[in-house]
């Protein structure tokens, strides 16, 4: 037993964990290990594939359940074993989604059109529409031809994302509502040039109440700095907001804390606990 015993941390990544285009503070994994060696268990929750997250995430104490595709998929990390997942595709009959994706192909030329199933992110588009991001992360992707894709009762889909100009996603947006696929899910900007869909209840806070029924009586404190972020910060006992999160983001955390860049994990050890 140790002065955290039941208490868990669950920690977005980019933007609350990693400064963007950073890495983890050895002051935030010092405050971690710290958590994790007196009882505390830490986890994280993400919009990442866990291959994604492992680059980044390498030697972090993480025992407990995380989230990954913005709760699509709750996985064991230590195991690396798929506990749950819920993807997008699921009672589609009439296959909107590739439907749509066909559609989005034509009308958005210069978005990078992503597909995630549970083995791999595939990207649909040209290798010159890429995210910038991609070179740089830590990511398995792969380019593949949609028709490869359709049969989503084969391979379902966990996730499907774009990235593109704001203006742009605006009118993807719509294309969504036009064509009766955006009230099967939940969409969300998870950037101001992404944007996911995943299925109609899921998302980060929806895969922490799962851990709560894993985990009860576990007090869980969320930290987010993104919109994608708000329902897990809203379902935790507490949730902690970067003081550079998006406004709406810190309107419903409890706390607002320093921002990425000044270590904000340490910062709830030591403030909030």
């Amino acid at each position: 037993m140790g002065k955290y015993t039941g208490k868990m941390i669950i920690s977005d990544l980019d933007g609350t964990l990693i400064p963007r285009g950073g890495v983890i503070s050895a002051e935030n994994r010092q405050a971690i290990a710290s958590f994790v060696a007196e009882g505390g268990l830490f986890a994280i929750a993400t919009g990442r594939t866990p291959e994604a997250a492992a680059g980044y995430v390498e030697g972090l104490p993480i025992n407990a359940p995380s989230v990954f595709f913005n709760g699509a998929m709750l996985y064991e990390w230590a195991a690396k074993k798929v506990l749950k997942t819920m993807p997008l595709t699921a009672g589609d009959t009439d296959n909107l989604w590739p439907a749509f994706a066909q559609r989005a192909l034509a009308e958005f030329p210069e978005a990078c059109i992503e597909v995630y199933t549970a083995d791999n992110c595939h990207i649909i588009t040209p290798a010159a529409n890429d995210d910038p991001r991609l070179p740089h992360e830590y990511y398995r992707y792969v380019h593949t031809e949609l028709t490869n894709l359709t049969d989503t009762l084969k391979t379902p889909w966990l996730k499907f994302f774009a990235c593109d100009k704001h203006e742009h996603l605006e009118k993807y947006v719509a294309l969504a509502e036009e064509m009766g696929v955006a009230p099967l899910a939940n969409g969300f900007y998870s950037e101001d040039n992404y944007y996911e869909f995943v299925a109609k209840h899921v998302s980060k806070g929806a895969m922490v109440a799962a851990i709560r029924e894993q985990l009860p009586g576990v007090e869980i404190i969320a930290c987010g700095d993104y919109l994608n972020d708000n329902e897990m910060l809203a379902e935790a006992d507490i949730g902690v907001a970067a003081a550079n999160a998006h406004p709406e983001t810190q309107k419903v955390a409890k706390y607002v804390g320093c921002a990425v860049e000044e270590n904000l994990l340490a910062w709830v050890v030591k403030e909030v606990l």
